[in-house]
């Protein structure tokens, strides 16, 4: 019977010890490595480490996903939970495929705890400004002049609006070191027809 090690809370040592299991370096199999929470790879804190985590955790709140896979029924799902790289804070448990099911959650948690309020910044409404935005300084400033103090030095989302139902929020990049949280397009104001006019009269 082989000893199960007890998996460490928060970002960091989780991901210390997934890669720990992965490489064989506990008693549990190295198979079990996906079951384990571990940040989802291409979010911030997701590269290899299984030496240890960095010691000196960032001065704010870092958001970030865990994610691990489990077996529901006969199908292998997966788990998604928000996480911070500054501190053990771990947000609640969301099923799903990810590509915006489960995951989307997870990190709208991560950004409730890290940037709480951040759902009332002004969103980006055209595709083009997605690309062009990292270039205009003009743009760029006039978007995130709206944004509190201090947030855009901690790495504060952008909010753009969703191209589609489920489009999944994208992580931080080469060239865009911030979040970009995607959320509903408002509803089309109804416009009054003529008969709803001459109805009013």
């Amino acid at each position: 019977m082989s000893t199960t090690a007890a998996e460490p809370t928060g970002a960091r040592a989780r991901q210390t010890f997934y890669w720990r299991v992965r490489n064989g370096r506990t008693p549990q199999p190295v198979e079990s490595a996906p079951r384990t929470w571990h940040i989802r790879p291409g979010h911030p804190g997701g590269a290899y480490s299984d030496l240890g985590h960095e010691l000196d955790p960032p001065e704010h709140h870092v958001p970030t996903l865990l994610a691990r896979s489990r077996t529901t029924g006969r199908r292998e799902g997966e788990q998604f939970r928000g996480g911070c790289l500054a501190c053990d804070w771990e947000g609640p448990v969301h099923h799903g495929d990810g590509y915006g099911d489960g995951d989307n959650r997870a990190v709208e948690d991560a950004h409730d705890h890290a940037f709480p309020g951040w759902r009332t910044l002004p969103p980006l409404t055209t595709v083009e400004d997605r690309s062009a935005l990292p270039r205009d300084r003009r743009r760029w400033a006039q978007l995130t002049s709206g944004y509190p103090p201090g947030w855009l030095d901690q790495g504060a989302p952008l909010v753009a609006w969703s191209r589609h139902r489920r489009e999944a929020h994208a992580p931080p990049h080469y060239g865009r070191p911030r979040y970009e949280l995607r959320v509903p397009r408002p509803p089309a104001t109804a416009r009054t027809s003529p008969a709803d006019q001459e109805a009013l009269f």
